[in-house]
């Protein structure tokens, strides 16, 4: 974030500040039928970017056309989940099957739909981005 001190001349570069205010890598609860394999999260001003990457260790979990049982992958870290009034949608996706997970405001990560069964060793990306009120 661009400090602003006196006498600084406004100019494009320093209006257009790509410098994270934060992130982390660390703090996801993973569920039961899971393994972590990476998190990451980042914020700048109000907008977050999440990046979840799991492993299904689990039993299949069986599309039944595109719908499947909503299924615990974790829980997002406090400072980190959204404070909307409801939850958010983020997409996910493996190379061959994607889907649609929500987070709540607790927190709580939940797959929803699936274009095919998820197997056992089968490794998932979430990705949500959202604006986080102060």
């Amino acid at each position: 974030m661009t400090l602003w001190l006196a006498g600084m001349r406004i100019t494009a570069d320093r209006l257009n500040d790509y410098s994270l205010d934060d992130e982390t890598t660390s703090g996801f609860v993973i569920g039961t039928g899971w393994a972590l394999n990476n998190f990451w999260a980042n914020r700048q001003g109000g907008n977050v970017e999440m990046n979840i990457y799991v492993n299904r260790t689990g039993a299949t979990i069986t599309a039944t056309t595109g719908n499947i049982a909503d299924t615990l992958i974790g829980t997002a870290p406090v400072g980190w989940r959204p404070n909307s009034a409801s939850t958010l949608n983020g997409t996910w996706g493996d190379g061959t099957a994607s889907g649609e997970f929500v987070i709540g405001t607790d927190g709580v990560t939940t797959i929803r739909t699936a274009s095919s069964d998820i197997i056992a060793g089968r490794n998932l990306r979430l990705h949500a981005t959202f604006n986080k009120e102060p």
